[in-house]
């Protein structure tokens, strides 16, 4: 039996610099950190996720060019850099960390795992992404896995054309009908 807690882009690039940043996702902040030195202290694995492109990633297609690898926009918020050298670090080039190269990894090597608590952003997209993917992954294997999300640390971006509030609790119902438990 063994639990992880999963913090997906907790990244200058989502929260405070570049052209996908919005400082209100700083609101969840506190919170995520109480979870992630929570599993800190029980000797719990914390997983980083950190969005990390390079110039030809073809998720510019669909989002202007953003966090670029080897800058401060792929790089963990300040609030969160003391847990930094104990946070498994997995970049990812894609919205969805679960096809992450690290993150395949972790799931080879850690059979055991059977719990999976999510904190991060951007909740309608790459932590919908990823808990979706989780979710079908080991319902795929015949493994009885929890998948949780931490609704008070996580949170969404606000643009013109993607209304924070209506996104979030859209994609909460999403995962709550997949069979994501939202704590």
């Amino acid at each position: 039996m063994k639990e992880i807690c999963v913090v997906v882009d907790m990244i200058n690039g989502f929260i405070n610099e570049g052209p996908l940043a919005d400082k209100s996702i700083q609101a969840i902040v506190p919170e995520t950190i109480k979870v992630i030195q929570k599993h800190l202290d029980e000797g719990k694995d914390v997983l980083s996720f950190q969005d990390t492109h390079t110039l030809d990633s073809l998720e510019f297609k669909s989002y202007p060019p953003h966090c670029l690898k080897d800058t401060s926009e792929s790089d963990l918020i300040p609030e969160l850099k003391d847990f930094e050298d104990k946070m498994i670090k997995v970049e990812k080039d894609t919205t969805n960390g679960f096809f992450a190269p690290g993150f395949q990894n972790y799931l080879l090597n850690n059979p055991d795992l059977d719990e999976v608590t999510v904190v991060g952003c951007c909740t309608d997209i790459c932590v919908l992404q990823f808990t979706q993917s989780l979710k079908t992954y080991t319902q795929t294997i015949g493994k009885d896995m929890k998948v949780k999300v931490v609704q008070a640390a996580v949170d969404t971006f606000g643009s013109p054309n993607h209304d924070k509030e209506v996104f979030h609790k859209q994609a909460l119902s999403l995962m709550l009908n997949a069979g994501i438990e939202l704590i």
